[in-house]
């Protein structure tokens, strides 16, 4: 049994020994594979990189030939630029070298005319001394005195001269500026060539028979008196048939009075009571009415973001005159003046409408200030810009203008205003106009006659020849200008025409009567 038990044992460690002597068999035949697998993976890698060695050293020799190339190229160019820029000094040193031979030659001469000159000079003042004196022995006046005389005429020459020339040079710019002015202000003024309407201070409405005047006055002219109270006009009931007329100075109340009195007219009763409803209904509509003509202004300019308020106070301009001229419509052909003449000088036209619309606002507004500063503030109020709000204060010259705009807008104004049938002034006003541009003209020196024509918008002026010389009329010409501007307040422009004439008459008489 023993002998048994070791055999099976000796057999299995048999067999394992084989087991195992077969594994190792097996690990020395991979590890040859693996050891042969890598190897030739290595023979692989190491060819792959020698290509790629090769292939590197083969693009940089083919950059470095091309580089070669490329330096050699860049120094032959700058070999050439070298030579070029070296021939070029080459050859202005040759032209300096000319000219400096010239320039000695002309050195030479110059030397040679100068010594000349000098030697002339000599025998010139030689002959001046000789001169001098013989002209002293035959004056009998010494040579310092005629040549301080012959000094003062020199410069009386000079100053004449000179002052001829400026003259011509500034009559020349002026004529310049004249005409191409001329040209811009032609323009707009025969494209602008409406006809303004004339508001007058009275209004017609027509009653249907004498009975309503009866009723119109009423019990001992107790209604007369109550819409005359009311509206603050006056009721001129005459012999006019089928109307009667209401007159007043303030277009608002007349135009208040008037609509009030057609609804009088139209209900038929008449009595202190249903007056002052027809004036307050009347109020209310004029108001609702002032909003719409300013709003209608501003849309026929084609001007927007214009604030309520400034709408208001542009269509009160409609019940507003000026020297009998309907504001309204002055500031709606100023603004298209404007924009004309914006236009023509490449400026904004819809500022230089804006500023023309708005720049008389400040007439219906209660204000201590001129219209002028007064509609600048209301602007500056409504959030209107600095440019807008300081062309509407300077439009009077009452403060400084900062923009070609407050420029544009005086000359537009002046062309509404002066135009012909534009406004009617008053007679005192006319009068105190020519009496104080005489004054002014009378006022200086050697005038002997000052005559005022074409209503005030030329001023004659006659000088004495004896007294006043050409310089000096133009002289006075000038500050009799600068004294009108000065003195006269307003928008019509004064030509200044001074007149220096000398006449001689001689009498011939025949011989007989000798």
């Amino acid at each position: 049994m023993i002998f048994e038990f070791f055999d099976l044992n000796t057999l299995v460690l048999g067999l394992l020994a084989t087991c195992l002597f077969a594994e190792c068999i097996i690990l020395v035949v991979r590890v040859n594979s693996l050891r042969n697998k890598m190897e030739a993976e290595a023979e692989s890698i190491r060819t792959d990189e020698l290509v790629k060695y090769e292939k590197k050293r083969n693009d940089l020799e083919m950059m470095l030939k091309e580089k070669e190339l490329e330096i050699k190229s860049e120094y032959e160019d700058m070999l050439a630029l070298v030579r070029a820029t070296k021939r070029e000094q080459e050859e202005k040193l040759a032209e300096a070298k000319t000219e400096l031979q010239n320039a000695q030659r002309a050195a030479e001469r110059a030397e040679l005319e100068y010594a000349r000159f000098a030697k002339a000079k000599e025998e010139y003042g030689e002959y001046a001394r000789e001169y001098a004196e013989k002209l002293a022995k035959l004056s009998k006046l010494d040579t310092d005195e005629i040549r301080r005389e012959a000094k003062i005429e020199i410069s009386r020459q000079c100053q004449e001269e000179l002052s001829a020339y400026r003259t011509e040079i500034l009559e020349n710019s002026k004529r310049e500026a004249d005409i191409q002015a001329r040209e811009i202000l032609t323009s707009a003024m025969q494209r602008m060539s409406a006809q303004m309407p004339q508001s007058a201070t009275t209004a017609i409405v027509k009653i249907p028979d004498d009975a309503m005047k009866g009723r119109l006055i009423g019990k001992e002219g107790r209604n007369i008196r109550s819409f005359e109270a009311e509206t603050g006009t006056t009721l001129v009931i005459d012999e006019s048939p089928d109307s009667v007329m209401v007159s007043s100075f303030n277009p608002t109340s007349r135009e208040i009075a008037r609509v009030a009195l057609e609804n009088l007219v139209l209900d038929g009763r008449i009595n202190p009571s249903t007056i002052e409803q027809a004036v307050e209904s009347a109020k209310k509509s004029i108001s609702e009415r002032v909003y719409e003509l300013g709003e209608h202004a501003a849309d026929s300019l084609g001007l927007a973001r214009l604030s309520p308020d400034i709408l208001r106070l542009v269509g009160r301009l409609s019940f507003h005159l000026s020297l009998n001229q309907n504001t309204l419509e002055h500031s709606i052909e100023t603004a298209k003046l404007c924009g004309m003449i914006a236009a023509e000088l490449n400026c904004d036209v819809a500022i230089a409408r804006r500023v023309g619309l708005l720049h008389d606002i400040g007439k219906t507004i209660d204000s201590p200030l001129s219209h002028a500063l007064a509609g600048a503030e209301e602007l500056r109020k409504a959030g209107e810009s600095e440019i807008i709000s300081n062309a509407v204060a300077s439009h009077h010259n009452e403060v400084e203008a900062t923009s070609v705009y407050s420029v544009i807008l005086q000359i537009a104004d002046s062309i509404s205003a002066t135009r012909t049938g534009a406004r009617m002034e008053a007679t005192e006003g006319y009068i105190r106009r020519i009496k104080t541009l005489e004054n002014i003209a009378l006022g200086f020196d050697g005038v002997s006659g000052a005559y005022v024509l074409q209503a005030g918008r030329e001023l004659r002026v006659i000088v004495s020849p004896d007294v006043v010389s050409d310089i000096q009329a133009h002289e006075i010409a000038r500050k009799i200008r600068s004294k009108i501007e000065d003195n006269l307040n307003g928008t019509i422009p004064v030509k200044v025409v001074l007149i220096r004439e000398q006449r001689f008459t001689e009498l011939a008489k025949p011989r007989e009567q000798q």
